[in-house]
């Protein structure tokens, strides 16, 4: 089998769409014996195929710990369904991405908006990366329980937001005002851009407000997951 966007590999994330019910097939090396890893297909009545070492070493780009998997295709949700899931939420935290290209950087926020019960995740169409098997590895299996809409603009999705009663937060290295000096009591949408291009200028314009988390060693800018989880480590303390 050919590497494919929708093959994951390792044990923690077979696990996690295992019971996630997103399995397609799953691929054992010859000899594996996780009991802890064949109890669970046999208790979901998952019949792995058996291959040879240097078959799985083809399929998989890294690290795979003798397992690989075949998943469903990754399904995206609308901006209304995010925003209604938000309404049932005690918490109303949304992330919006602007300019992120790097895979790894989408499941690693993926994995901070789970922990920190965002209500969803919202991309571009353009100019920013897709779902993929990557991003479901460095989620650790948050692909599967984070909401993704995928907009045609991001402007135009601030304003249903908007009008939906959310208040728009973006990071800029910039801003005058320090993240932790704003008491989140209200819905908010944090929005994250790139470590390159950052955040576009009119979606900066279109913010209530603009955010920076205070420097002081020498690096110029954070990576992006990394400024999210930060946030979103602060928003989650006082948001309603």
């Amino acid at each position: 089998m050919k590497k494919d966007i929708n093959l994951i590999y390792g044990k923690n994330p077979l696990i996690e769409a295992v019971r996630a019910r997103r399995i397609i097939k799953v691929f054992l090396i010859n000899g594996f014996n996780d009991e802890k890893i064949l109890s669970l297909l046999r208790d979901n009545n998952i019949q792995p195929t058996y291959i040879a070492v240097n078959e799985m070493e083809k399929m998989c780009k890294g690290v795979h710990q003798g397992v690989a998997a075949q998943l469903k295709p990754y399904q995206t949700v609308g901006l209304e369904e995010i925003i209604a899931r938000a309404k049932n939420k005690d918490k109303k935290i949304i992330v919006m991405l602007d300019n992120i290209n790097d895979p790894h950087n989408l499941g690693a926020v993926l994995r901070s908006a789970d922990f920190f019960g965002v209500s969803g995740v919202i991309l571009p169409k353009h100019h920013s990366v897709s779902l993929s098997a990557t991003v479901a590895k460095t989620s650790a299996g948050a692909i599967n329980y984070v909401p993704v809409a995928i907009v045609n603009n991001l402007n135009q999705a601030i304003k249903t937001l908007k009008d939906a009663g959310y208040w728009i937060v973006s990071t800029d290295g910039s801003a005058d005002t320090i993240y932790s000096d704003i008491k989140y009591d209200f819905p908010v949408v944090i929005v994250i851009g790139s470590e390159g291009k950052g955040i576009s200028s009119l979606v900066l314009r279109n913010s209530d407000y603009v955010v920076k988390i205070p420097q002081f060693g020498q690096v110029n800018c954070l990576n992006a997951s990394v400024a999210a989880g930060i946030i979103l480590a602060e928003v989650s303390k006082t948001n309603i």
